[in-house]
């Protein structure tokens, strides 16, 4: 009988240990399907940063820049690391009231903007989302500019 309510006593335990970490990492996973602009000047125009829910993201430094890098996106520890298709291009953020923060000592930077270290990006409202939907490009869009110039 002892035996029985020690191990009921440790599946409790055990479960509420997993809830709380679940807990605690869906906070930090809310990145999903949102979209962070540089606080600062962009190459032209605003500099974003989309995340996709397949763990896919893909920022665009502005409307002077030619490029628009595609990869995935991780957190581990609180951080979110990006990597692009192109593997000399990484970087990482902290994610802390709606702002993303860049990680200087675990980043490449970027292609033609360089930014600082703890530079912020902050997270996209509805009304930034309508005014510059042209900018903001879903999944689909991304792919297919890839397909073209692969």
């Amino acid at each position: 009988m002892k035996r029985k309510e020690l191990l009921v006593s440790f599946v409790i335990c055990l479960s509420v240990c997993i809830f709380i970490a679940c807990s605690t990492n869906k906070k930090t996973i809310d990145i999903c399907g949102k979209t962070y602009v540089y606080d600062k000047e962009g190459f032209g125009s605003d500099f974003i940063i989309s995340f996709y829910e397949d763990n896919k993201f893909y920022y665009y430094e502005g409307m002077l820049s030619s490029y628009i890098a595609y990869g995935t996106w991780e957190i581990k520890n609180n951080i979110i690391f990006l990597q692009d298709e192109d593997p000399h291009f990484y970087n990482s953020f902290i994610l802390k009231e709606n702002k993303l923060i860049w990680q200087e000592n675990t980043s490449s930077n970027f292609l033609y903007l360089k930014i600082s270290d703890g530079d912020t990006f902050s997270e996209a409202d509805e009304n930034y989302i309508s005014t510059k939907k042209d900018m903001i490009l879903n999944e689909d869009e991304v792919i297919n500019i890839y397909k073209i110039y692969k």
